[in-house]
């Protein structure tokens, strides 16, 4: 019974002795010696509990804050999405303008009127290639109009009143188009011929004279010549360049592709030659 007594009365007066230290050592501004070698002591195992402290709070914020950043993710991509949309919009309205304000200013050909248009549909495929553009008989359009833009011949119309869409339209068969016909004529030589397409990119360049001077890079005018199928097309509008030729010996017969200088999956605007077929 006596010894835990006097341990417990040893413990009372050691610690009676750590406090008096301790007050001492504040009233001269300082530590006592044994509070320092206990903090000294303790320390290290302090700074793991608080760095492992911190990570399982860093860890609860980011769990917390996980349906946050999502949504904010979320937020951002359709602001990007949209950011894009707007950029090719004011790119296609760019194009649009430049394309009009070409038209404005090439030179009108002989003739009849002319008339600016809207493509509003494309329908090209491997049997047809045709596009419809926004004016129709109202506007004095009629079969067989020619249709150009600034880099040359687009097409011809073969239907003035076209009823299957919404909206008041024309349909126009394009160059490339295996109705399509148009009198030729070689830029550099003056050789002739008609060109036709071949339901593909190019067209051909056939009733040349075998003999004649026709060479790769040659451009390819509208001859102004009345063909059976197209009728007239005004005299030296584009057609094209020439990108390869064929000799056949045996039938005497010349050949020249030719690559459509109107980019067709590009163009948004045209005009029409108007009155000039009645």
């Amino acid at each position: 019974m006596r010894r835990p007594l006097t341990f417990f009365l040893v413990l009372l007066a050691i610690a009676g002795v750590l406090v008096f230290w301790q007050k001492r050592a504040q009233k001269s501004g300082g530590i006592s010696t044994p509070a320092s070698l206990t903090f000294g002591i303790l320390r290290p195992g302090q700074k793991i509990v608080l760095s492992v402290g911190g990570w399982f709070s860093d860890v609860g914020r980011v769990m917390f804050r996980r349906e946050d950043l999502a949504t904010e993710n979320s937020d951002l991509r359709a602001r990007m999405a949209d950011v894009e949309g707007q950029n090719l919009r004011l790119q296609r309205y760019r194009r649009e303008n430049e394309e009009l304000q070409s038209l404005l200013k090439m030179p009108k050909p002989a003739g009849g009127s002319t008339i600016a248009a809207q493509i509003v549909s494309f329908d090209v495929t491997d049997s047809a290639q045709h596009v419809f553009i926004n004016v129709n008989q109202r506007q004095g359009v009629r079969a067989k109009d020619v249709v150009y833009t600034s880099h040359g011949i687009a097409g011809q119309v073969v239907n003035a009143d076209y009823k299957l869409l919404p909206i008041p339209t024309s349909q126009v068969v394009l160059l490339t188009d295996r109705t399509s016909s148009v009198g030729a004529v070689v830029a550099r030589t003056g050789a002739t011929g008609i060109v036709q397409g071949t339901g593909g990119v190019l067209c051909k360049l056939n009733y040349l004279d075998f003999h004649a001077d026709v060479r790769e890079g040659d451009t390819v005018l509208s001859s102004g010549l009345v063909v059976k199928i197209g009728g007239v097309f005004p005299k030296g509008l584009v057609i094209g360049r020439v990108i390869k030729v064929e000799r056949d010996k045996t039938l005497s017969r010349l050949t020249a592709f030719v690559d459509p200088a109107v980019p067709f999956d590009q163009i948004t605007s045209v005009l029409v030659r108007v009155g000039a077929n009645k």
